[in-house]
């Protein structure tokens, strides 16, 4: 069996993700291995005006700020298991599932954790949309939690 230095766990805010991020944690915790926790968002299909400038900048702060957020938690539940952990917000993607792979590659990841659903919304038959593309994709093992 490869030896597992390196755990991805994309992060939407989901409370999948979190559970997602624990798990990651306690395997990371087992096989001496770090944790990196991204998120990804991309561009919105519809940018309203707001007062008369645009709402793209304001927005783009807002989500970066929430989702640093959630990767802030995951970072305190790794220093809590004595885990070390790193943390990137991905901006301006076309694509997440796009985003998670080939930033797996280009970190050379061992294995990516993640939740089943997140905050889409979309359903398919067993795995969230996202999810789904990453298990097709990616060019590691990738562990669904549920």
């Amino acid at each position: 069996m490869a030896k597992i230095e390196t755990i991805l766990v994309p992060m939407d805010g989901s409370d999948q993700s979190f559970e997602a991020a624990e798990y990651a944690i306690s395997l990371a915790k087992m096989m001496n291995a770090r944790i990196i926790a991204i998120h990804a968002f991309g561009i919105p299909m519809y940018v309203p005006e707001y007062r008369g400038t645009l709402f793209l900048p304001t927005w783009y702060d807002r989500t970066r700020k929430v989702a640093e957020g959630w990767l802030e938690k995951v970072n305190v539940m790794g220093r809590r298991k004595d885990v070390d952990v790193e943390t990137e917000v991905i901006i301006d993607v076309a694509s997440v599932v796009d985003a998670i792979v080939t930033y797996a590659k280009k970190k050379k990841v061992d294995l990516i954790v993640m939740g089943t659903k997140g905050r889409t919304g979309l359903k398919k038959f067993l795995l969230g949309s996202v999810a789904s593309g990453v298990v097709e994709y990616a060019h590691c093992p990738v562990l669904v939690v549920r």
